[in-house]
């Protein structure tokens, strides 16, 4: 008897990525701006739970530049957007609330509010 086991690693970097990404916006604090994506499952963190309604998610990421997200894009909004690779956060006020974010972190761009 043959058994193989497999297991499969999120990806960190940009070589699987091409074209748009859509999700959710699942929570949007003073500390934290959390997206969970829908279209793809090869980025973003497993099993997060939400503290504020203890449900756990798959495939999230925290905004890296929550303060270069238009403010009219609102918690439970499904939208389109593209995650930046690059290394630097955007140097921005938040708050010093520690409300247990996503550990996978990116910049986020070019977001649409999806109809």
């Amino acid at each position: 008897m043959f058994l193989a086991l497999v297991s499969c690693k999120k990806s960190s970097s940009n070589k699987n990525l091409s074209g748009w990404l859509e999700g959710k916006v699942i929570r949007i604090s003073c500390a934290s701006y959390v997206i969970q994506i829908s279209n793809n499952s090869t980025f973003g963190q497993d099993n997060w739970k939400n503290i504020r309604d203890n449900k756990e998610y798959d495939n999230v990421v925290s905004a890296a530049n929550q303060c270069e997200i238009s403010q009219d894009i609102k918690e439970g909004d499904k939208i389109r957007f593209r995650l930046d690779f690059t290394d630097t956060m955007n140097e921005c006020v938040v708050c010093d609330m520690f409300d247990g974010p996503p550990t996978v972190v990116y910049g986020v761009k070019n977001i649409s509010v999806k109809k």
